[in-house]
């Protein structure tokens, strides 16, 4: 009778261990909450994530100097203003690096109408996990939880179809209060 390999054993543990990993991380661990946090604007304004809660937000960490940040704000903007009245909220974080004269001058020149908040301490990479990359999206559900985390490009697509479930489970929930 052949017995195992080592390397065939050691391969097969690693499999096993890869596997589990995944599916703890993907399956079975439960949603993370959004971090409890203020977030200043750069016009001074004060937004409460959590009186957020009930809707559905993005947070999308970018900076200026970002080509594939600055590629997709056509996209985020087009999504704002398609379902910002009916309760989902974009909120974009710039990093430390970047600074303050040239976030104003991008919301000027491409029009930015939904909150810009500048990260000068680093203090809202940090409530995330340690934000390092741009673009970093935080799909925020209304429960409060993460939802999805994306490093790189926004997928339309993926984003409207979250937004569409989102509201259409709040619009869902506030009717059957209003009937009760």
């Amino acid at each position: 009778m052949n017995k195992p390999k080592p390397t065939f054993i050691i391969a097969l543990f690693s499999l096993v261990i890869v596997s589990a990993a995944n599916l703890w991380q993907y399956v079975l661990k439960p949603a993370e909450a959004a971090p409890v946090i203020n977030f200043k604007t750069i016009d001074d304004k004060i937004i409460d994530l959590q009186k957020l809660q009930g809707k559905p937000v993005l947070i999308s960490f970018w900076a200026t100097s970002c080509g594939l940040c600055l590629s997709e704000l056509d996209d985020l903007v087009k999504l704002h203003n398609q379902y910002q009245q009916q309760g989902y909220t974009t909120i974009a974080v710039s990093l430390s690096y970047d600074s303050l004269p040239a976030i104003r001058q991008m919301q000027q020149q491409r029009n930015l109408p939904y909150p810009l908040v500048y990260d000068k301490d680093g203090k809202y990479a940090e409530a995330f996990g340690g934000v390092q990359m741009t673009p970093t999206h935080f799909l925020i559900d209304p429960d409060g939880t993460i939802a999805a985390r994306n490093v790189g490009a926004v997928h339309v697509e993926r984003m409207q179809a979250w937004i569409e479930k989102n509201l259409n489970q709040q619009a869902e929930a506030d009717v059957k209060q209003n009937e009760s």
